[in-house]
């Protein structure tokens, strides 16, 4: 007991709350009925979102502390082994989906050899970009220090960004050869790794220097002055953001669909930022403490909620109430909630039974 009151004292709630909207905005961004506007504004930060709080994170834990083998090997508990649990879940489904002629043997294996080479079936991939990027990081420190390594990883990003481009000149070309096309694919998960990286960067340096001029970022206590200041400041950047994101249009962090690869960048950092403010504002209030309980779990809700055809029950069941309509706010609404509800079944089942899916033992 004690040490669940610990971790949960330790826990930053604006942060849990930012990825609660964060993982809530990716369901909503899984919606074909969802706005296209909508849908554009939620592509330009949700999943860059994810990457910068946890180079916040980085820089609240003093991660400096652990050697990078150590620091390495921890992320790999926390990510990749939830990734291969995931995948096996994923793998069994796919049993089903054949055997009800779902899809077909082809897609069944590419499935399998995407699982196992890493690139990451469906929204998986998240997980091994988030593990090479922490390692990208935590090895570019160690050999070049904080000036250099700023300089290396957007070295890194610009080169990857041209790179990507190659790689899918060469996947069209060989589309028909599984063998090419899956070692392309390993290449690209590594070359997507360098595309996020300066987002992990970015919240950890940003944050490393502003922490000690407003230390109210590392706790949950937080002044009605200050939630004012932190709610205006992100309403503006979530205006800006907007302008921004209907400039560049829809990006695909996951395809590394960037279009203007500036305005990507800038759009990232700058909508979640906005989150991360308004966040750290509406933090501490009762009824906001539900996207702290969705963030906190945004793992799990991230890997199951399509995969596990969560979301295709609550269209579903959407559809059945409110009809088929594009621009039916109702429709969108209610199949989210009705997925996100769903998510706590594997949620309670998880962290109760199996949290060894997640890399932590059982307490």
């Amino acid at each position: 007991m004690r040490n669940m009151e610990k971790q949960a004292v330790n826990r930053i709630e604006y942060l849990d709350i930012s990825k609660g909207i964060g993982i809530i905005l990716v369901v909503l961004g899984h919606i074909v009925y969802t706005n296209p506007y909508v849908m554009v504004w939620i592509s330009s930060f949700h999943m860059p979102l994810f990457f910068i709080i946890a180079g916040i994170m980085l820089a609240i834990k003093d991660f400096d502390r652990m050697d990078v083998h150590t620091n390495i090997r921890k992320k790999a508990r926390s990510l990749v082994i939830p990734y291969l649990w995931f995948s096996l879940a994923a793998f069994l489904f796919d049993i089903g989906n054949v055997t009800l002629g779902k899809i077909d043997s082809h897609t069944f294996l590419v499935n399998i050899i995407s699982s196992v080479t890493f690139y990451g079936k469906s929204v998986l991939w998240f997980l091994i970009a988030l593990f090479l990027a922490y390692t990208y990081f935590f090895i570019l420190r160690r050999l070049t220090g904080d000036a250099f390594s700023i300089f290396f990883i957007i070295l890194g990003a610009i080169v990857a960004y041209f790179f990507k481009d190659n790689l899918s000149f060469l996947y069209a070309g060989c589309s028909e050869n599984l063998l090419l096309t899956s070692l392309i694919n390993v290449a690209r998960s590594y070359v997507r790794g360098f595309i996020v990286l300066p987002f992990l960067a970015f919240g950890y340096y940003i944050f490393k220097a502003i922490k000690h001029k407003l230390p109210d970022l590392t706790c949950n206590s937080i002044t009605g002055k200050a939630r004012a200041l932190y709610f205006l400041f992100g309403v503006l950047f979530l205006a800006i953001d907007i302008c921004i994101a209907m400039t560049n249009w829809s990006v695909d962090t996951n395809n590394m669909i960037l279009n203007n690869p500036i305005l990507y960048y800038l759009g990232g950092f700058i909508g979640s930022f906005a989150i991360i403010l308004i966040s750290k504002a509406i933090s501490g209030i009762r009824p906001v403490r539900v996207l702290g309980y969705l963030g906190s779990n945004s793992l799990i809700i991230m890997a199951t909620h399509l995969d596990w055809y969560f979301l295709w029950a609550g269209i579903k069941v959407s559809m059945i109430i409110y009809g088929l309509t594009s621009s039916n706010v109702l429709l969108v609404t209610f199949a989210t909630l009705i997925t996100l509800m769903l998510c706590v079944i594997p949620i309670t089942l998880i962290k109760r039974f199996c949290p060894f899916i997640m890399g932590k033992r059982r307490r």
